[in-house]
């Protein structure tokens, strides 16, 4: 990388300040501004044993109180880059390893929490020449040290409180409460990942941030999903009548409740519950409406969704954590029938019906290409097509006689009553030595264009 954590550092830390403000630092007016003599903290960076200081300066391009800002700003994070972030943590040490996160992903993000926590500091001075402001801060390391002991023992007993939660609701086999106690749990110790601090747990001194992490790896890592059958039978266009579902336990055997998942089609397509949650008995619905893919063998995948549970606003570094541990998922094999035709057609030439029969053998040997079965009986069909094609004279020029076809195909789904398809050709021309070969020609030029688009558009109007 071209920049160092310290350039990182403060870059991530301004941007921080510039869009979230500085609560507890005063504004200085223009007119308190002094314009005498460079003052000694610009010439020399403070040195004090006792103190954190920081200098910040900013172009009058900006307006005067932007500038006097961007100064402030940057003086504040020129303290905070002065806070030693180290990676000591285990846990933060096998994200990285795992590549979840990267070292400067955790460093900024580091940074940016140590300039939301930086508290105690004190504007000391601020001077301006012909083309700056600057800002001078100095924070106390013993005031920051008290500031954030306390902070320490806050997020020590709020992260203890929700971790207590989290174990009882896990007892009761309640997912969603276990996890987002345990994430709750988890978020107060994120700026002390690298502090071993620790708690009194089932009669012994642990870890709590390991003791937490463990927590959420046995929740998540843990979890196995059944399905109640690994293979059913489906219809293009029809709903699965087969109960589908899948039950959940955990670590212990014991059915998940509230556990949520995501359903969706790894292979072929359809209309489906997208997403589930376990009931008391650990068991999750599946409902598919409708298959909507011609594909013989279709995948259902099922896994452990826990999208909605985190939320937008969580932590870079926790998400990370949840994101490292692989998550349950199985699936269900449909194996895909098409629907069954009953064919009913007429085609006659000049008002006479053909006996031999031209679109129909082209039309059904389409079908029949692509899996479809006929039947000989409307009811036991899932879909009825009705075929009509008319020929009728045109002209004759020079020995050559011209015929002209009309055709039209109609398919209703006899379940629903809907037509899924309807289309019509008209004036398809055929031109031969005789009438009958030329409306012969007509009505097989006719078949080729309504089989180019007829089971496409049978497949798009299931969708």
């Amino acid at each position: 990388m071209n920049f160092s954590i310290r350039t990182l550092a403060l870059i991530s830390i301004s941007l921080f300040l510039g869009s979230c403000g500085t609560t507890t630092t005063p504004t200085v007016k223009p007119m308190q501004m002094n314009s005498g003599p460079k003052p000694q903290w610009l010439i020399n960076h403070p040195v004090d044993a006792n103190y954190y200081f920081g200098v910040g300066s900013a172009s009058k391009n900006q307006s005067d109180a932007d500038a006097q800002k961007s100064a402030q700003d940057l003086a504040l994070a020129d303290i905070a880059s002065q806070i030693t972030v180290k990676i000591s943590s285990d846990i933060v040490t096998t994200l990285i390893e795992k590549g979840e996160i990267t070292k400067d992903e955790y460093l900024a993000t580091a940074r940016s929490q140590a300039i939301a926590d930086l508290e105690g500091h004190e504007l000391v001075d601020t001077w301006q020449d012909q083309y700056n402001h600057y800002a001078y801060y100095r924070l106390s390391r013993a005031k920051y040290a008290a500031i954030q002991a306390r902070k320490r023992q806050a997020a020590l007993a709020l992260s203890s409180d929700f971790f207590n939660k989290a174990q009882s609701a896990a007892e009761q086999n309640n997912f969603s409460e276990s996890f987002n106690a345990t994430v709750q749990a988890f978020l107060p110790l994120i700026p002390y990942l690298n502090e071993a601090l620790e708690i009194e747990f089932k009669g012994e001194r642990v870890i709590l941030s390991n003791a937490v992490n463990s927590s959420l790896q046995a929740t998540l890592g843990k979890i196995t999903l059944t399905p109640t059958a690994s293979n059913v039978s489906g219809k293009l266009g029809k709903p699965i009548s087969e109960n589908l579902g899948v039950s959940a336990v955990g670590a212990n055997g014991q059915p998940l409740t509230r556990l949520p998942l995501k359903i969706q089609f790894k292979k072929g397509a359809g209309d489906l519950n997208e997403s589930v949650y376990t009931d008391s008995r650990g068991f999750g619905q599946i409902q598919v409406t409708s298959i909507k893919s011609a594909d013989k063998l279709q995948i259902l995948g099922i896994a452990v969704d826990l999208s909605g549970l985190m939320g937008e606003a969580l932590s870079p570094i926790l998400k990370s954590i949840v994101n490292s541990i692989p998550l349950a998922s199985t699936q269900i094999i449909i194996d895909v029938i098409n629907p069954t035709i009953y064919l009913e057609s007429s085609e006659a030439f000049n008002g006479k019906v053909l006996t031999q029969l031209q679109v129909e053998p082209k039309l059904k040997n389409h079908f029949i290409q692509q899996g479809f079965h006929f039947v000989d009986s409307a009811s036991k069909a899932d879909w009825q097509m009705t075929l009509n094609a008319t020929a009728n004279q045109g002209t004759e020029f020079s020995g050559m006689y011209t015929t002209f076809a009309d055709v039209s195909l109609s398919v209703i789904d006899r379940s629903s009553g809907a037509e899924i398809y309807k289309n019509s050709l008209s004036r398809v021309k055929g031109i031969d030595l005789n009438y009958t070969n030329a409306a012969n020609k007509a009505f097989n030029t006719a078949a080729d264009k309504l089989i180019v688009s007829v089971l496409p558009e049978i497949l798009e109007s299931l969708k």
